[in-house]
């Protein structure tokens, strides 16, 4: 990348894939794209997150910086407030635009968020963010919600990008571990594996054999273990698009 070019930073969330991803595919046409994880220490100590979770979110990024490293340039995981992290790249590399999926998540993130946005108008970066879920901003009624569901779910997948712009210098940053968050341990030996390849595997064991007995077999919590779809920790992360 040429000295003194500004990047479109890409933020991963719960959209941890290439596949069907509106804002790395738009970014990706606007020139140098950095692919950015921020591991918030603070949201990891929030009462809905565990390091179980962690766990699970760790391997989809290991998966998710291979994914990119083979397109030209890993992902870059860093740890801090959103706001601090972005602010420092912005001094080192240079923001020209903020990209990232709209985020349903709980109260802590979209104070984030706010604080986020709040940050971008100060200093003149547009932060683009693209719908990948049922959920429709500011709607003042559910009349139509249905029907813009469905037209959204139909709209064709998006191609990952064929190649990303290598950022020289740039160190990937390593995965931190769940105590590097401060996350007090929480082992669970058969918590599902995360990561796209995961994700696909569970989808495709399910549509093949495991769902066949669905509807007797999700009425007991032995049978309903291995019969479910087991999908929801990857639409929840992103590993799987909705659609």
């Amino acid at each position: 990348m040429p000295a003194g070019t500004a990047v479109s930073v890409v933020w991963f969330k719960r959209d941890l894939r290439t596949k069907d991803h509106r804002a790395l595919a738009k970014a990706a046409v606007s020139g140098p794209v950095l692919p950015l994880f921020i591991a918030e220490p603070d949201l990891w100590h929030q009462p809905d997150m565990s390091a179980r979770h962690w766990a699970f979110v760790r391997d989809s990024l290991a998966e998710l910086r291979e994914t990119l490293a083979g397109l030209g340039q890993p992902l870059v995981v860093l740890v801090g407030h959103a706001t601090q992290v972005l602010d420092e790249l912005r001094q080192s590399l240079g923001i020209k635009s903020l990209w990232s999926h709209e985020e349903t998540g709980n109260a802590w993130t979209y104070r984030r968020d706010r604080a986020v946005a709040a940050w971008c108008r100060a200093h003149g970066i547009p932060w683009r963010q693209e719908r990948q879920t049922g959920v429709i901003r500011g709607l003042s009624s559910r009349d139509g919600w249905a029907r813009r569901w469905d037209r959204f779910m139909a709209e064709t997948t998006v191609a990952a990008p064929p190649a990303l712009e290598p950022i020289d210098g740039m160190d990937p940053g390593a995965l931190p571990a769940a105590e590097d968050l401060g996350v007090r341990a929480d082992p669970c030996p058969d918590r599902q594996a995360g990561g796209r390849a995961a994700g696909q595997e569970r989808l495709q064991s399910f549509l093949d054999h495991r769902g066949e007995p669905y509807r007797t077999a999700m009425s007991g919590p032995e049978t309903g273990y291995e019969h479910c779809s087991r999908l929801s920790p990857h639409l929840a992360w992103g590993t799987l698009s909705m659609r």
